[in-house]
């Protein structure tokens, strides 16, 4: 496919440097070489040219590695009755298992499912954002009709977007809430030890602080339920699940949501007090300490989402994939999407009535 693919893209490109479509129909095959058409779709020409824009469209499947480049598109549109489908990584060997070489494969699956979601969360990362300033306008209907229970953003968000997914995808959202909930855990764990932290020099030391915190919760946790320390499996989880919501990673991720959306996020009072600063460096410094604590619990339930849909076999329809970020626009439903939000053109101003026009109905009729 890739060796048939090659001289089409490259003839699209030698042509102009309008947008290339990409239809799918596939259920999958080898990552590489879906990553090798995207990289063919993204190059540059003799002239430096910026790459071409990639629409990418599903008709009827994308699994699989199918399913990441479909994700890959700068714009991302499903088909009414196509399905997505999204896993973990796969490995076929036909050698015989040792201890050694299936805890060799089993770090190697780890690894690679990880490094697959943190690749899928910069390719979805704007389409989730969008979804949640899409619904963010249903949060105070939500709290007003829970008068007794204090719901955060995030909790808002989380029970609006379940509502609107169906039965297998739900199963998915609620292992990211699962996951989330322990990210949480584990970073307030590791908060008590901010000033050890903050005084580590190496990556060693900054490791070995964080199996303290993950040691020092887990015994908490053990004596509150009455149940022995997991184990060193719950350990090296936890310590990558640690590792990863602390990651240098999250944190640009972070300050990146808070300069482009945080204004999105601030009550009145906060966005005058932006307004109000000239340099624009300290603006941006203030717009990301006041956007850090509304936008970080989303960043981690955002990157344990990209996770779960690593774990198993996660069927998705085209609806479920727009409402997690995974494609911009399922064709013919009523959904808002970024592309209404570009194409929009406001109504052009009524005519105003010639003088002496009296009768409201014979205005009309003009």
């Amino acid at each position: 496919m890739v060796a048939n693919l090659t001289p089409e893209i490259l003839l699209l490109q030698s042509k102009s440097r309008d947008p290339i479509t990409v239809y799918i129909n596939s259920p999958g095959g080898f990552p590489r070489s879906a990553e090798k058409i995207l990289a063919l779709l993204n190059l540059s020409d003799q002239d430096q040219a910026a790459p071409c824009w990639i629409i990418t469209a599903v008709t009827l499947q994308a699994a699989s590695a199918a399913a990441d480049l479909l994700a890959s598109g700068d714009y991302s549109i499903a088909f009414p009755s196509s399905t997505i489908l999204h896993h973990g990584v796969r490995r076929f060997d036909t050698t015989p298992s040792t201890l050694e070489s299936t805890s060799l494969l089993s770090e190697y699956l780890r690894l690679s499912n990880d490094a697959y979601a943190m690749q899928l969360a910069q390719k979805i990362e704007n389409r989730f954002t969008f979804r949640f300033f899409s619904v963010r306008d249903e949060f105070a209907a939500l709290r007003a009709s829970e008068p007794d229970t204090e719901m955060s953003d995030l909790d808002c968000f989380v029970r609006i977007i379940r509502e609107k997914l169906s039965k297998d995808a739900k199963q998915i959202w609620d292992k990211a809430i699962a996951r989330n909930r322990r990210y949480v855990d584990l970073i307030n764990s590791a908060t008590e030890k901010s000033a050890q932290i903050s005084e580590t020099q190496t990556p060693l030391q900054f490791q070995s602080v964080l199996i303290k915190a993950i040691v020092d919760f887990e015994i908490k946790e053990s004596e509150a339920k009455d149940f022995r320390f997991g184990g060193m499996r719950r350990l090296v989880d936890d310590f990558y699940l640690l590792d990863e919501a602390l990651s240098s990673n999250a944190g640009k991720r972070l300050e990146k949501w808070c300069k482009s959306f945080g204004k999105l996020v601030l009550s009145k009072e906060q966005e005058h007090e932006i307004d109000l600063i000239t340099e624009e460096e300290a603006r941006q410094e203030r717009l990301v300490e006041i956007g850090r604590p509304i936008l970080q619990p989303m960043i981690a339930f955002f990157i344990a989402l990209c996770h779960a849909l690593q774990e198993g076999e996660n069927e998705l329809t085209a609806i479920d994939a727009y409402w997690l970020g995974l494609v911009d626009e399922v064709v013919g439903e009523d959904l808002w999407t970024i592309r209404l939000m570009e194409e929009f053109e406001p109504d052009p101003p009524e005519e105003a009535p010639r003088s002496g026009d009296t009768d409201p109905q014979a205005a009309d009729a003009r």
